[in-house]
């Protein structure tokens, strides 16, 4: 009889001390936090480049993929991460309609800007958008503000940014134009001359 008491307390013992194991064991480490999205995107093709007239560097803009690629002598040399316009699908047809355009432009001028560090204007528009916006003007798809519709728009760039969150987040917020994070488009803006071409594609 003593012999099953003095098991029973064993027992006891040995179950209180387990369960006082996993009352003082230590918590489970937290999950690992969520990375940013990455700031150096993947290359891409090349494309052909007859649009380029000979130019020694290019600049191709891929809206799909949210990527600026510099080309030097047909070789491509950096690729940065962009943001677009808000409405960003479908090229640009009209002033407001906060699209980014699509076609091949030249960088027509370039300054240090304020507010978005620097920013290189594009020969926006050229006679594609123009045609693009004769046509959209007499199906009626330009909207009459205050009895008149609003021209074909003009002063879309590349240029850096005042809302970095935002760029690091891929989340468009520009009115048409592309923007670059500030030490990107300070980069692109030493590198590229006035003059070099720029292809928009989807």
């Amino acid at each position: 009889m003593l012999r099953h008491v003095a098991a029973r307390v064993v027992a006891v013992v040995v179950v209180s001390s387990l369960a006082a194991c996993a009352i003082f064991a230590p918590p489970a480490p937290p999950p690992a936090p969520t990375p940013l999205p990455s700031l150096t995107p993947s290359p891409s093709p090349t494309p052909p480049f007859a649009w380029t007239n000979g130019s020694e560097y290019a600049i191709v803009i891929r809206k799909q993929e949210r990527t600026l690629t510099v080309y030097r002598r047909n070789e491509q040399v950096k690729v940065y991460p962009i943001v677009l316009g808000i409405a960003s699908t479908g090229p640009k047809v009209y002033q407001g309609d906060l699209r980014t355009p699509e076609g091949v432009y030249r960088i027509a001028s370039k300054h240090p800007h304020a507010r978005w560090s620097r920013f290189m204007l594009l020969s926006y528009p050229n006679d594609e958008d123009r045609s693009r916006y004769a046509m959209a003007l007499s199906e009626g798809r330009v909207p009459i503000i205050d009895g008149h519709a609003p021209g074909i728009g003009g002063a879309v760039g590349i240029h850096g940014t005042d809302r970095e969150d935002s760029n690091v987040r891929g989340d468009d917020w520009t009115w048409g134009c592309i923007s670059l994070m500030n030490q990107h488009v300070a980069e692109l803006y030493d590198t590229v001359p006035i003059g070099t071409p720029v292809l928009i594609v989807k």
